[in-house]
């Protein structure tokens, strides 16, 4: 068996210590990301050529970055995250799903696929993540990508860029503009209120970085600092819209909300 799928290569095993190390982030899909990652091309043979280039694109970079110095934490966010994002592609495949045949998994002459690049990106800005709580989300969006050939090389590096950005909490805000009727968050600004708890003056702040970046709106008003946010209008768009469906902001649990809430009402 050539060497990409023996299991008990060198190569692997420590692709397997990897995915082991995210056991903590990813939780019970470790097993399934083994079977469809880790024993190569026939792990994911029965998905036909995609599910083929979909596994090969996500060993080569768990193996390259393997081969990296890393430390007990990095190691954890980089197997949590091709644990979760393998899991992922191979329930997808399961359930009847087809990867994109664009030719995003096509070798390149330089060597190197549009499926590659974007691996190696989301990896490296999950190793250096200190919010862990995002490297599930960074996981979705690198299993997500596959599945959209809407999302050309370079709009997926722009909006790798775009989440590395973010702040968990802001992703929570992003989740919490798509669910606040359900909230009831405040319908109206924050002009001529005197005084401002700390905590919610860091949340208008961060309402407002996302408004500034475009990943949100307010009902059309024009937003100038952060008494000008009015959360009942808040609203995801554009490129915001792009990083709450690809990245799954949708699951992040409704209990991560509340405080957040709370501050907004």
């Amino acid at each position: 068996m050539p060497e990409d799928g023996n299991s008990g290569s060198a190569e692997d095993q420590r692709l397997r210590v990897i995915i082991d190390c995210g056991a903590e982030i990813a939780g019970g899909v470790v097993g399934g990301a083994l079977g469809f990652l880790a024993e190569g091309p026939a792990g994911a043979a029965a998905f036909g050529a995609g599910g083929i280039a979909a596994a090969l694109a996500l060993r080569r970079m768990g193996h390259e970055v393997s081969e990296r110095l890393l430390g007990p934490r990095e190691r954890a966010r980089i197997g949590g995250v091709l644990a979760i994002a393998a899991a992922e592609i191979d329930n997808r495949l399961k359930n009847g799903e087809s990867i994109r045949s664009d030719g995003f998994f096509d070798q390149k002459p330089h060597g190197r696929s549009d499926a590659d690049e974007v691996a190696e990106s989301v990896l490296l800005r999950s190793q250096r993540e200190p919010e862990e709580q995002k490297i599930p989300y960074m996981a979705h969006l690198l299993s997500s990508v596959p599945f959209d050939d809407q999302i050309g090389a370079q709009m997926a590096h722009q909006i790798i860029k775009a989440a590395e950005q973010l702040t968990y909490r802001q992703m929570c805000l992003m989740h919490l503009a798509v669910m606040k009727d359900a909230f009831g968050l405040r319908n109206g600004d924050y002009r001529g209120v005197s005084s401002f708890p700390r905590d919610l003056t860091q949340v208008l702040y961060e309402c407002l970085d996302l408004y500034h970046r475009a990943f949100v709106n307010f009902g059309g008003s024009v937003v100038f600092g952060p008494t000008d946010v009015n959360p009942g209008q808040m609203t995801v768009q554009g490129l915001g819209a792009e990083l709450y469906n690809l990245m799954m902001l949708d699951t992040i649990p409704m209990d991560q909300l509340n405080s957040i809430a709370a501050q907004l009402k």
